[in-house]
């Protein structure tokens, strides 16, 4: 069982293409989104997902993340503790690999993963 679906995320994944290297992932998704006519320096609602052990450290994370400017939540569920991470931003590639590291970061010093991004569309 994926993490995600013991928080009733829904895929609306129609084709998936196995990207290893999620800084790859992340310039895929970029040129996606510009192929669609998303402009990257236009600020979007973007939404981040960290994973954690315990119901401690994803308050660590979501207080730590809430004062960079980040909208924060915390949603529990067997043993694992989702923090969404959520503002409006441009889709810059420098901000992009920026933000993975700060999140990859934030999660390891808490027994957690960073779980990738989502951005609206419209």
């Amino acid at each position: 069982m994926r993490v995600a679906s013991l928080f009733g995320r829904q895929s609306r994944v129609r084709r998936v293409e196995r990207v290893w290297d999620p800084c790859d992932a992340d310039i895929r998704v970029l040129e996606k989104l510009r192929e669609l006519g998303c402009d990257p320096a236009q600020p979007r609602g973007v939404r981040h997902f960290v994973y954690v052990p315990d119901r401690f450290g994803a308050d660590e994370v979501s207080d730590t993340l809430a004062r960079e400017d980040w909208h924060t939540s915390v949603e529990e569920s067997d043993n694992v503790c989702l923090v969404v991470a959520a503002r409006s931003q441009p889709l810059l590639e420098p901000l992009v690999r920026q933000t993975r590291t700060r999140l990859e970061t934030l999660a390891a010093e808490h027994g957690g993963q960073y779980d990738g991004w989502e951005v609206e569309t419209t």
